[in-house]
């Protein structure tokens, strides 16, 4: 795991790309937005907070890792446990590079950057259906915390948010 550096973006948008077709396919309306563009994908990357996982030179996955605390979770903020969280936003693997493990160990990668760098939990949120995330989250051990929603360009989508103590 590396930090993303604006030369990367067209491979990341590509990742994206891919991911957006496949939850799509999937029949899951999450991330079906125009505005999440390379133009977004360029602002993480400025931001210093969006990661790559790599392997032989090989960029496989992509995610954005906010230090901030999110204003959809708010409402839960007490049954949080953690008290600084490191939230896992964006989270995709390159399609030709699925059921390799790729996302457990890109997991593990996000996991050891945290411990590292003083955060005691993770937070992220996916939609209800997204059953490949879903079943990641629950395989990593996350716990359900509850249904939050976020705003899509003006329209306000409801996601499930999970936390893991590290």
């Amino acid at each position: 795991m590396r930090k993303a550096q604006i030369f990367d973006l067209k491979t990341i948008e590509k990742i994206i790309t891919s991911a957006k077709s496949s939850l799509r396919e999937d029949g899951v309306d999450q991330w079906q937005i125009d505005s999440m563009n390379e133009k977004f994908l360029e602002n993480q990357i400025r931001e210093g907070k969006s990661y790559v996982y790599e392997q032989d030179g090989q960029i496989l996955a992509y995610a954005y890792l906010s230090d901030i605390k999110e204003e959809a979770y708010l409402p839960f903020e007490n049954d949080f446990v953690g008290e600084n969280p490191i939230t896992v936003h964006t989270f995709a693997v390159d399609k030709s590079m699925r059921k390799r493990g790729i996302s457990i160990k890109f997991f593990i990668d996000i996991i050891k950057h945290a411990e590292k760098n003083g955060f005691d939990s993770l937070r992220i949120d996916t939609h209800k259906d997204n059953l490949k995330m879903r079943g990641l989250i629950n395989k990593l051990g996350f716990e359900k915390i509850g249904e939050i929603f976020i705003d899509e360009e003006g329209v306000k989508k409801p996601r499930i948010c999970y936390e893991s103590l590290l």
